[in-house]
């Protein structure tokens, strides 16, 4: 019989040390080690029979893998893509079903998308490519994508699961207050300005895809996730196939004009956002008979009601970002999404000081009005007086956009110096024949 661990030795040879040579026992000859207590028994058991309990594997045996230290085994009867267990469904879209699971090993959380299944094979490689520079990336205000899963043919993106709500649940609830307009919409924009640092374009940007956290942080969801549908061209820019891509609402002029889109489409679709956020309703609309086309048709030929129209005495420099923003030609806009956020934030700290920190839970909004040394020079919005003095009102004159110009009204002609004669000798010539007339009567 052979020991654990040593298979060339055999159970005779094996020393069963005595009471005197175990170690615990101290050497009866160096008299700096104590020596076992003379009324206490020394253990005299079988050693090579305890060793042969220990599983000892030899030294060229691989160590186990990491998934099965990671991934315990599949429950019977519940649902896993991949090594993630589903706890739930938290919606559905365009692309499919968006899932709650749980990554095994670490129990964190994650949010499983759902990618659509008929996509151009070269537009989801392209987008798998995508997935894979945001999952080395990592910025504050992205939503972190941190796994892809193919089951089947259904491919799966994973990634940072966020409690919160969106900016389009937000935004149907109520009028979101203008400091946290501003907090919002400077996490869009830094956010869209990491992303097109790295070549990606969203190509559908809208508030349906800006989570705002329980904690509140601004974080835009979905990168790239429009590609599928969109491009299944050669090469690093992204350019249409004849389908239109995106919301109608939140679309650029370039996206529904089927040409070359970079970031600053996304910033067009941004700037959109933020004049629904000022102005309580997008700069263009179209009824259901209209169809999406009438719509699509607006952004490319239609100039933008001032958001004034719709918010009388409105910051004038605000109105004039949120315009620049809008400019039907990619080069009348901001070029980068920092030349963006800093002209939105120089408005921002004029009007609504500390608006950095509004979406911080419990932050006190009436706190972030202007301060009194630049009131003078901050004009009047109804920003300002919504928060310093609630109970106030200004009236403001109604302003009715007229897009088509007025008629100029037809000049009336005016008399000359002959016409007035020939009227003048009109009337001596009557008074002259009246005066004959009376004298010749009788009597």
């Amino acid at each position: 019989m052979t020991l654990v661990g040593s298979p060339d030795m055999e159970e005779a040879e094996a020393p069963v040390p005595g009471p005197s040579q175990h170690p615990l026992n101290g050497d009866p000859t160096d008299g700096s080690r104590p020596s076992a207590a003379p009324d206490q028994p020394a253990y005299t058991g079988d050693y090579a029979a305890t060793m042969r309990l220990i599983p000892v594997p030899p030294p060229s045996t691989p160590p186990p893998p990491v998934a099965a230290i990671t991934t315990p085994p599949h429950v019977a009867g519940e649902r896993y893509i991949g090594k993630y267990h589903v706890k739930g469904e938290l919606g559905r879209g365009g692309m499919g079903a968006v899932y709650l699971a749980e990554q095994p090993g670490l129990g964190r959380e994650v949010a499983i998308k759902e990618l659509i299944q008929s996509a151009d094979p070269v537009a989801l490689k392209r987008f798998l490519q995508e997935a894979q520079v945001m999952a080395r990336t990592s910025h504050p205000n992205l939503v972190q994508v941190h796994d892809m899963e193919l089951q089947g043919s259904v491919n799966y993106l994973v990634m940072e699961f966020i409690r919160g709500r969106s900016l389009r649940e937000w935004i149907n609830q109520a009028q979101i207050p203008p400091p946290q307009v501003f907090a919002v919409m400077h996490g869009v924009l830094q956010a869209l300005d990491y992303a097109h640092r790295q070549h990606i374009v969203h190509r559908d940007m809208k508030p349906e895809n800006v989570l705002i956290s329980d904690e509140g942080m601004v974080k835009v969801a979905d990168f790239g996730i429009a590609r599928l549908t969109d491009d299944s061209g050669i090469g690093g820019t992204a350019t249409k196939t004849g389908t239109t891509v995106g919301t109608p609402q939140y679309m650029s002029p370039e996206q529904v004009a089927s040409s070359k889109v970079d970031g600053r489409s996304d910033l067009y679709s941004a700037g959109i956002m933020f004049y629904e956020l000022v102005a309580g309703q997008p700069p263009f609309t179209a009824s259901d008979a209209d169809g999406p086309f009438t719509l699509m048709a607006k952004h490319v030929q239609a100039p933008p009601k001032p958001p004034s129209v719709f918010r009388p005495g409105l910051n004038p420099e605000l109105e004039q970002v949120i315009l620049k923003a809008l400019a039907k030609r990619p080069e009348d806009r901001f070029q980068t999404g920092h030349e963006f956020d800093d002209a939105v934030s120089r408005v921002a700290d004029q009007m609504c000081p500390g608006w950095q920190r509004s979406l911080e839970p419990g932050a006190d909004l009436s706190q972030m009005v202007p301060r009194p040394g630049n009131a003078a020079v901050v004009p009047a919005t109804p920003i300002g007086i919504a928060i310093s003095q609630p109970g106030a009102a200004i009236q403001h004159p109604q302003v009715v956009y007229n897009p088509t110009p007025p008629v100029k009204r037809a000049a009336k002609r005016s008399m000359g110096c002959v016409s007035l004669f020939g009227v003048l000798a009109a009337i001596a010539g009557a008074i002259v024949l009246l005066e004959a007339a009376a004298v010749l009567s009788p009597g």
